[in-house]
């Protein structure tokens, strides 16, 4: 049990940095989990144990999309504040198309920018390997 609390932990952690390979394949990781999050929302009419269910999911994608975010930032060398502004207009580009188009070249820019090489401000370099 303390193991996995650990791991729970150690993916929702604002703090360190991310390569672009682990940013990329933890991004779609969470954009499965939050399309199983939005099924379970549409079906509520089946029962409201899958509405409260989808709920959930999509609030543990949204706090990993903010821990992926802080990371990746961070190995940009920027402050943490940002990827709370990154979350914050990912969840109005919900209901505003326009802004949704500019949060996608947003991500895809986090993806293709290279970090630091060097040590910054938020740690040393992160391995060349994916971290999920």
């Amino acid at each position: 049990m303390e193991n996995l609390q650990q791991e729970l932990k150690s993916m929702l952690y604002l703090s360190g940095r991310m390569n672009r390979r682990s940013y990329f394949m933890n991004l779609m990781m969470i954009f499965g989990i939050g399309y199983i999050g939005g099924l379970c929302i549409s079906l509520a009419y089946v029962s409201k144990i899958f509405w409260m269910l989808g709920w959930l999911i999509m609030g543990y994608s949204v706090v990993r999309e903010l821990a992926i975010a802080s990371r990746r930032i961070h190995d940009l060398n920027g402050p943490t504040y940002l990827a709370v502004f990154y979350i914050t207009a990912a969840i109005i580009a919900l209901f505003v198309p326009m802004l949704a188009k500019i949060m996608l070249l947003v991500k895809v820019g986090l993806t293709l920018m290279p970090g630091n090489k060097e040590v910054n401000d938020y740690g040393e370099r992160p391995a060349s390997m994916i971290v999920v």
